[in-house]
């Protein structure tokens, strides 16, 4: 990870854990990831459910976070809910991943690895970056 991306990674771990809607997240692995961040959040997994289906679920919350991973399949994935939530009164965030997106590229592909790479990152030799 560049240097310059540190700082905002950690601000965006920030973000996750204090965000009170719902999460929309691919697999398992990824609420796992989440919640060892400290992710408090209600997630919903894309599991069977046609994604119409996931998108009426999440829109019972006022606040809905996209967070698919970052590959071309979690991109089309994203690209669907935002179009499927986009009909509901919730405000959707799919803003997040996409920053995660462009400053991870090079980094990680999906959202099963934050954890771990939040635990690579944030040791000491941070310091002057938190």
């Amino acid at each position: 990870m560049y240097a310059e991306n540190y700082k905002r990674f950690l601000e965006l771990i920030d973000k996750l854990r204090e965000f009170e809607g719902a999460i929309i997240v691919e697999g398992p692995r990824d609420e796992v990831a989440l919640r060892n961040l400290g992710v408090r959040a209600e997630i919903i997994r894309l599991s069977r459910l046609p994604l119409v289906e996931i998108a009426l679920v999440a829109s019972r919350y006022r606040d809905v976070m996209i967070l698919t991973d970052f590959d071309k399949k979690g991109e089309e994935l994203a690209k669907k809910l935002l179009s499927y939530l986009e009909g509901y009164s919730c405000r959707v965030d799919a803003e997040t991943r996409r920053e995660l997106r462009k400053i991870l590229k090079k980094d990680i592909k999906g959202v099963e690895e934050l954890y771990e790479l939040y635990l690579s990152v944030s040791g000491p030799h941070l310091e002057g970056f938190q």
